[in-house]
């Protein structure tokens, strides 16, 4: 049974490279190079030592909520709701 340690980069045959992230009792947790998350039994995993280096990370994008969009969905929501007030 092989043993990485924690930032170990290695090889998987289903879901390619990948780094340790966590050893936990009997399982080993790796974050794939397409940020997916696995769980491993170690003692059935088939991982390899890969000297594959990390892709280098991005930060992620996060829209922001602008004055214009907030008035136009309140516009939307306004307008409705004025039918179904006429009808009354």
């Amino acid at each position: 049974m092989k043993r990485f340690e924690v930032g170990a980069r290695v090889h998987e045959p289903t879901y390619g490279a990948g780094s340790v992230i966590a050893i936990e009792d009997a399982y080993t947790r790796i974050q794939f190079d397409d940020n997916t998350v696995r769980k491993f039994l170690t003692s059935l995993a088939k991982l390899e030592p890969s000297s594959e280096p990390a892709p280098p990370t991005r930060p992620r994008a996060r829209k922001r909520k602008t004055a214009s969009t907030s008035a136009a969905k309140t516009k939307k929501a306004a307008k409705a709701a004025a039918p179904a007030d006429a009808a009354e």
